[in-house]
């Protein structure tokens, strides 16, 4: 659809990525490029930008349904990818992906969310299980020492020029 956004300007709507309001300005990009239509005041630019902004749909990806997964395959291939691109040592692809096919559907999402756990308690890659072994141990499952489970010690120390009892 097309919409006039001031005397001089007529965009396509659907050709719109964002905009942008600035004080008596507002910037359209599009495909790459910046345009801009000043206005007389503060009040008019915020008025076109309220009316322009109901008329672009924007698109939540987080909530697109294009592409999605649909069959089972098709879902723990996208499983495994997720947790190759988590698991941050990347050996014997292999044999992880092997083991990897193996879980069911509810143990794939089990092992995608503990993952980043344990690459959280393990950043030291060289101190790290291959990823084969931490799936078939069910790594997700085990208990993890993390940095934030140390005691904090008080590193405060009096200094010897203070004699009373605070």
């Amino acid at each position: 659809m097309k919409i006039r956004v001031s005397d001089t300007d007529i965009l396509e709507t659907n050709s719109i990525d964002f905009i942008e309001l600035d004080g008596r300005s507002i910037s359209f990009h599009i495909k790459g490029r910046v345009y801009q239509s000043i206005y007389n005041n503060d009040m008019e630019s915020m008025f076109v930008f309220n009316n322009i902004q109901h008329l672009i749909s924007p698109k939540d990806v987080r909530f697109s349904t294009e592409n999605k997964p649909v069959t089972t395959a098709e879902r723990r291939e996208a499983g495994w990818e997720m947790f190759w691109n988590l698991y941050d040592k990347k050996v014997d692809l292999k044999s992880a992906k092997s083991s990897f096919m193996k879980l069911t559907i509810v143990e794939m999402g089990e092992a995608i969310k503990g993952v980043k756990a344990y690459i959280d308690s393990t950043p030291n890659k060289k101190y790290r299980k291959n990823a084969s072994s931490w799936i078939n141990q069910k790594g997700w499952n085990n208990e993890l020492k993390l940095d934030s489970d140390k005691k904090e010690t008080n590193r405060y120390t009096k200094p010897k020029y203070i004699t009373d009892e605070r």
